[in-house]
């Protein structure tokens, strides 16, 4: 007797895979709608399913429904699927599709499904609401934990550097001791951070694989003149030629490098730090630091120096686009050394949070980023 496992198909994939995931059926059977099949919803949860062995592209049934009618919706699923596997054992998953093709599922299945569960969004658990006992059973747990490639395939979203994130990885683990001294020693080297950014920006944005740094700056801390050691780069002439890893690096990266080193440290499912993602439209867009803990997903965008071509929260338009232009179900964090997020009594303007909360997101006051870690854990269960 083969193991059927019966899902419908909507915007929201997670619970789909996490069934999928722990019953491990033979076949499995998608119940869809002609919008789900344009958005390629089906194929989305086959690929991240993919990502941790369970290919299911050659055992997978797809059953299209009019989702607005509950007669069709019965009628496909009687005939379909009740008929066809009369003598199989049918395990239900109600937790997708609309109210008509759940109600529709409930009704066709409830005198011979072995087991129809539903998975409150966003529990990693699912509730068996048949066969009724005549009491309630205690919730089951869902073992699956997404990475954070496996969440944004599940989105249809591409990532277009997963051959490099390894190495990315290991370069801010490498710098952890010193992103964490230009935190902690951030206010005494601000200007000559301003100093490389203007000398490193073409070289940054065309993307050059090395760079013979050769300017003229006078140190003015002894801070300063530490972090030019750092460097190897002489106090007398500021000359040094220059990886792109080092160009990335002291024109910004040094921020985001911290932030993922300090999510590290916290019990998180997945952290990975310089992604590129590729937008609906095929655009390429980079973004600081991703993570996910108990399939919730999180994004941590990260801005430094003063940011005087940005207005107050138009920082936050990265997270924006990963909610509107990519579809993604995310958090944000912003983390940004600019005072010009401050109002005049020190305070994080009321624009900039409003900003933020549109986004679903939340901003560290500058004072308090060498905090950071203990900063997130307030906001992201399961960090304590």
């Amino acid at each position: 007797m083969s193991h059927i496992h019966v899902c419908l198909v909507s915007d929201q994939p997670i619970p789909n895979i996490l069934g999928i995931y722990h019953f491990k059926p033979d076949k499995v059977i998608f119940c869809s709608t002609d919008k789900m099949e344009k958005l390629g919803k089906v194929d989305d949860i086959i690929n991240t399913l993919k990502l941790y062995g369970l290919d299911y592209s050659q055992r997978l049934e797809r059953i299209i429904v009019d989702q607005d009618c509950l007669e069709d919706c019965e009628t496909r699923f009687a005939n379909d699927i009740a008929q066809k596997y009369i003598d199989h054992e049918l395990i239900v998953n109600l937790t997708g599709g609309t109210k008509i093709m759940v109600l529709a599922a409930y009704n066709v299945f409830k005198d011979m499904a072995e087991q129809m569960i539903y998975t409150p969004i966003p529990k990693n658990e699912f509730l068996t609401v048949f066969p009724r006992t005549g009491e309630c059973k205690s919730p089951e747990t869902l073992d699956l934990r997404l990475s954070v490639q496996a969440y944004i395939t599940a989105y249809g979203v591409k990532v277009s550097n997963s051959h490099n994130l390894d190495k990315l990885k290991s370069n801010a683990s490498n710098r952890e001791v010193i992103c964490k001294w230009m935190i902690q020693n951030y206010q005494g080297i601000e200007n000559l951070l301003s100093e490389f950014y203007k000398a490193l920006t073409e070289a940054r944005s065309k993307k050059r694989e090395a760079f013979l740094l050769n300017m003229d700056c006078q140190l003015r801390s002894q801070q300063e003149k530490e972090l030019m050691r750092m460097f190897n780069i002489p106090e007398e002439r500021i000359e040094k030629s220059l990886t792109r890893d080092d160009i990335l690096f002291l024109t910004g990266d040094w921020l985001s490098d911290f932030c993922y080193n300090e999510i590290k440290k916290l019990p998180v499912d997945d952290c990975v730090t310089g992604i590129v993602l590729i937008s609906p439209k095929g655009t390429n867009n980079e973004f600081d630091v991703m993570f996910t803990k108990d399939n919730a997903f999180f994004i941590v965008e990260c801005k430094s120096l003063k940011q005087i071509h940005d207005k107050d929260a138009d920082i936050l338009y990265k997270i924006s686009a990963l909610q509107h232009d990519f579809g993604l179900r995310v958090n944000g964090f912003l983390v940004s050394t600019a005072r010009s997020i401050l109002d005049v009594a020190g305070n994080i303007k009321d624009s900039t949070n409003r900003r933020a909360d549109q986004c679903k997101s939340k901003v560290i006051h500058p004072d308090e980023i060498y905090n950071f870690r203990e900063w997130i854990k307030s906001y992201v269960k399961g960090l304590t």
